[in-house]
């Protein structure tokens, strides 16, 4: 199933991953040059509760895909954007931990969060190629069955995010104190 999703989406999540990659290293370089009290923003002893982190980024990946009918132009801001975030996060958290730390906490809820964001932004993209694939090609499109396509990859987005959710919730913390 999976491998099906990567050949239909292939340049999508490419395109996606470069977008999110570029934001990344703008975070870390603009995170880098500004003077920020990680006391401020980063609190690690804040308890995560997996519904509440599975609701808050299913939303975000929601807008992120459903965004495409305005031309994917907010899709292509928004995985610029959650990018810069993540390059700034590791910044932030750089001043306070090791990269040990920094890896545990990322990584193990990353695994599935980054794949189901991208996802999300692939399904953002669709729209414009479809656009484009209808006006160069001049081809009828179903976009009932385009529709339902983007709600199936979209279910595995969701399920992405849920067990991302429980793994950040529950076992990065405690990965986060074994590399301490």
């Amino acid at each position: 199933m999976l491998i099906g999703v990567w050949k239909q989406e292939k340049k999508r999540l490419l395109v996606s991953s470069a977008l999110l990659f570029i934001g990344i290293v703008l975070g870390i370089s603009l995170g880098s040059q500004v003077n920020v009290n990680p006391g401020l923003y980063y609190r690690p002893e804040q308890e995560a509760v997996w519904y509440a982190l599975a609701v808050n980024n299913i939303g975000t990946a929601f807008i992120v895909a459903a965004s495409g009918i305005l031309l994917s132009i907010p899709t292509v801001l928004m995985l610029l954007f959650n990018g810069l975030m993540i390059g700034f996060v590791i910044i932030l958290s750089s001043a306070v931990h090791s990269w040990p730390v920094i890896l545990a906490g990322l990584l193990p809820h990353a695994i599935l969060e980054i794949p189901a964001l991208l996802l999300a932004g692939a399904i953002g993209m669709r729209p414009l190629g479809l656009f484009a694939r209808a006006i160069r090609l001049k081809q009828k499109i179903s976009w009932k069955k385009e529709a339902l396509d983007s709600a199936k990859l979209f279910a595995i987005v969701t399920v992405l995010l849920i067990a991302a959710s429980l793994i950040e919730a529950n076992l990065t913390p405690v990965m986060m104190n074994w590399a301490r």
